[in-house]
């Protein structure tokens, strides 16, 4: 069993925090949370690893306790990509490997492309990329991306009397177990005079202004040059349509998928499932770092 992480934080002109197990041991990993959820997302899994990998959890910026984006604008997958190319630089990991569940897997996905000598290997947790945009609704995406964040500078924050109330409202947008969905909320929530209320920035329920097309996307993961493992709930969410991902995953030069029963949080939810083909994918490629 891993011992107990480290609570971390750094400056990457705004202060990322999260967790650490296995400080110096000599496969680094770092893992990205999806949309809404926070560091805690890999507590399951991290009970399981073995000691030879160090693994970083990163609140993203917006989510559980790292610094929201200052300003009043969105926030674009891209930030999210130089958040890791700065946290990097700040750890001193001149080569790493991702995991990356949902928003997180999409974020690897660019990352990937975009940092290849850095970027050695990558799990994704059903993220196999963005989700894509319609160019004949450019128009009408701006226009719902300026309203949404408008009403999200003046929303009030939605207030939950007790942290099990803010687990069953939870539950009603993700399948998962309970105790999942009190994981995240454990890290996710904050008290208030009133209640509890989430720790997330309001504006990462806006819809972006801008989205990749579906080739734009292709054409990226086509630049991933890296080792992929995909773990893909089953069934899969209906987040992606079935030939977009087929084609994505043709994209990938050297890629492998591992289907494992369960949801969107299958990685909390079957920990021991997930945690069978990430490890040793990743120790497979320890060589990639060196």
């Amino acid at each position: 069993m891993s011992p107990e992480p480290l609570e971390f934080s750094l400056p990457t002109g705004l202060t990322l925090r999260g967790l650490h197990w296995n400080p110096g041991a000599p496969i680094r990993v770092l893992a990205l949370h999806g949309w809404l959820d926070n560091a805690h997302s890999f507590l399951p899994l991290a009970k399981l690893l073995p000691e030879n990998i160090q693994l970083i959890a990163i609140d993203q910026a917006g989510h559980g306790w790292s610094d929201h984006r200052l300003g009043h604008s969105w926030y674009y997958l891209a930030d999210f990509v130089r958040d890791v190319e700065l946290l990097a630089k700040l750890l001193q990991w001149p080569k790493f490997f991702l995991l990356g569940h949902s928003l997180g897997g999409a974020v690897s996905c660019m990352t990937a492309a975009a940092l290849p000598t850095q970027v050695r290997a990558l799990g994704v947790i059903e993220g196999l990329g963005p989700l894509p945009g319609e160019p004949q609704q450019s128009a009408s995406r701006l226009q719902q991306a300026l309203t949404g964040l408008n009403q999200a500078a003046s929303t009030r924050l939605r207030r939950h009397p007790n942290p099990d109330a803010a687990t069953q409202a939870r539950l009603k947008t993700n399948q998962m177990l309970p105790a999942s969905a009190a994981l995240l909320v454990e890290r996710g929530l904050q008290q208030i005079d009133d209640g509890w209320v989430w720790r997330s920035d309001p504006r990462l329920r806006v819809a972006s202004p801008v989205r990749f097309t579906e080739a734009e996307i292709q054409y990226l993961i086509a630049g991933i040059d890296c080792p992929v493992l995909q773990v893909m709930p089953n069934p899969p969410s209906a987040f992606m349509s079935k030939p977009h991902m087929q084609r994505r995953m043709a994209m990938l030069k050297n890629y492998r998928q591992v289907d494992v029963d369960g949801h969107h949080h299958v990685h909390m939810d079957q920990p021991g499932s997930c945690a069978a083909a990430i490890f040793p994918f990743f120790i497979e490629h320890q060589d990639l770092l060196s």
